[in-house]
C-alpha cells in the first residue's frame, strides 16, 4: 500500500468512523424516554392528551403503536420493505395497522390506509 490507501488504511484502524460516530450518539443525544418528553409536540398532531400522545410521550410499549416509516424499499416482487422507529406500542407481524400518508390531516379519513404487517425484522 502507498499514498491515499495507505493513508485510509491507517486512519480507518486509528480512528473507526462506525465505532466513533456510534459513540458520538450515545454520549450527546439524549434517549428516546427523555426526548420524547418534549418532542411529543412535534411528534404528533393531534390532540396531545388523547392515548397516543400520553404513550409517545412516555415511550409506553404497552400503548398504542406509533412508528414513522423514514424509508420505503421495492423488492423484486413488488412488496414493501418499510424502515421506520418506534415512538410507542409493539410491532407483530400480523398486525393491523393504520397508514397515514403525507396528506392525511387528523379528523379525516382522506390518505389513510389499514393495512397488516406481513414480516417483522429487528435490525
Amino acid at each position: 500500500l502507498t499514498g491515499k490507501n495507505l493513508l485510509k488504511t491507517i486512519m480507518r484502524k486509528f480512528l473507526p468512523v462506525s465505532e466513533a460516530l456510534l459513540e458520538m450518539i450515545v454520549i450527546h443525544l439524549p434517549s428516546p424516554v427523555v426526548a420524547q418528553k418534549y418532542r411529543v409536540e412535534n411528534l404528533y398532531e393531534g390532540p396531545k392528551n388523547d392515548e397516543a400522545a400520553i404513550a409517545i410521550r412516555n415511550c409506553n410499549e404497552e400503548g398504542p403503536l406509533v412508528l414513522y416509516v423514514s424509508k420505503m424499499v421495492v423488492t423484486s416482487d413488488y412488496r414493501f420493505y418499510a424502515f421506520g422507529r418506534v415512538f410507542s406500542g409493539t410491532v407483530k407481524t400480523g398486525q393491523k395497522v393504520r397508514i397515514m400518508g403525507a396528506n392525511f390531516v387528523y379528523g379525516k379519513k382522506e390518505d389513510l390506509f389499514v393495512k397488516s404487517i406481513q414480516r417483522t425484522v429487528l435490525m
